[in-house]
């Protein structure tokens, strides 16, 4: 190569500039989550059987959750626990701290309060589960969390949505979080409808979202094995 192809490709080199998008930059940052699963249901349409000892390949569902999040490598873990706390306590405590509402029959609303009230850490995203969903897996949780990351500062919860059906689990930013807590008795559902500028509602096919575990049927379906 002649001596000046040689400078000016030394030029060229030194005039190259890398440029990191603000993106990769944040992404760089390991996200820390909360995992914030309900179990405290009575099951009464499935003639009062605790939904979380059901059966999977002979997998209690609750132990099948904790199994596949357990790759998330979350900074907190909760399992709020109502109706046969004494049953399934034994089994949740080997894979996340174990929260008790003692005013379970009050209904959802009361399970997921308390459950925010029990959160200790600097959480940046927080994942709200319900326990009788048996087809989660690590690989669904990981993309509504990579969905909410995706979005805008000004998107602060992400919800699945399949035909036209509000799914779980759901993802909040730590924000939001605070904002319910910060506002007596209210719930994440309640926020979602008082925010809806806020809020991803995440469309997909994959009807894992919506798939739940409410009678007989649903569990001939999933193919679920009575305790």
């Amino acid at each position: 190569m002649e001596i000046g192809s040689v400078l000016l490709l030394n030029a060229i080199v030194e005039s190259l500039e890398i440029v990191i998008p603000n993106s990769a930059i944040m992404n760089a940052k390991q996200t820390k989550l909360a995992i914030l699963l309900l179990a405290a249901g009575q099951g009464s349409r499935l003639g009062n059987i605790a939904k979380a000892l059901l059966k999977k390949d002979g997998i209690p569902l609750i132990q099948r959750f904790w199994q596949e999040a357990s790759a998330l490598n979350a900074i907190e873990s909760i399992s709020v626990l109502g109706f046969y706390a004494d049953e399934i306590e034994p089994l949740a405590k080997q894979y996340s701290r174990v929260v008790i509402n003692q005013q379970a029959e009050e209904g959802h609303g009361s399970s997921v309060r308390i459950g925010l009230e029990s959160l200790h850490t600097n959480f940046d995203l927080l994942l709200i589960a319900l326990v009788d969903q048996p087809r989660i897996t690590q690989t669904s949780l990981e993309l509504l969390i990579d969905a909410l990351e995706g979005q805008g500062d000004e998107i602060d919860a992400l919800v699945p949505l399949c035909q036209v059906q509000r799914g779980n689990p759901i993802v909040m930013r730590r924000r939001a979080v605070l904002e319910i807590l910060n506002t007596p008795v209210q719930t994440p559902r309640q926020w979602l409808d008082q925010h809806p500028k806020r809020v991803c509602f995440y469309e997909t096919q994959q009807d894992t979202f919506i798939a739940d575990v409410d009678t007989l049927d649903d569990i001939n379906r999933e193919g679920l094995e009575l305790i």
